[in-house]
């Protein structure tokens, strides 16, 4: 069976035009959506969502591919979601890079995600851990900086580094 893809105009003048191009990017979508949320009812809802804004905007699909513009609904459902979640904060840097068309949309998702469950991770270390990540890795500072700064010993450093990037591993796991 060769499935027909839609790249006119006609799709927003036809119901069943509609109903074809959801029977054939249905499963994508959800698929998209539970990769990025890992909750089935979720992703059903954020799907029947891309479906629903869809159907009230179909007048703008100006032709091209169906799938590419479900794509970028569900995009924007996503980044919607997200700002509506208070605990998943979603940066303008990362909004802006979703917006960019040159970006692989699963990429920068995923980088966000990842961000926010690093970020969640990181908010579980205990200050000392907490203080020497942050010095080594976001201010960018040598072990011998480090050291320096929090009034301990390099070796001290190395170990409550390699310690807390074992737990934050472990988080993340």
């Amino acid at each position: 069976m060769v499935k027909k893809s839609l790249h006119t105009t006609e799709m927003t003048d036809s119901p069943d035009e509609f109903e074809a191009m959801y029977v054939s990017n249905e499963r994508l979508i959800y698929r998209f959506m539970f990769w990025r949320t890992k909750n089935e009812a979720l992703a059903q809802d954020l799907t029947s969502n891309v479906f629903e804004k869809a159907w009230k905007t179909r007048g703008n699909f100006k032709g091209g591919s169906s799938t590419a513009w479900l794509y970028r609904i569900a995009r924007t459902t996503l980044i919607d979601y997200w700002r509506k979640k208070k605990d998943l904060p979603v940066d303008e840097a990362v909004i802006t890079e979703l917006a960019n068309d040159d970006t692989p949309l699963e990429e920068v998702v995923d980088q966000d995600i990842l961000r926010a469950q690093l970020q969640r991770a990181f908010a579980t270390l205990p200050t000392d851990m907490r203080e020497v990540v942050r010095l080594r890795f976001i201010e960018g500072l040598s072990g011998k900086q480090v050291a320096e700064r929090l009034n301990l010993s390099e070796a001290n450093v190395r170990v409550i580094q390699y310690r807390a990037l074992k737990k934050l591993r472990g988080y993340l796991q």
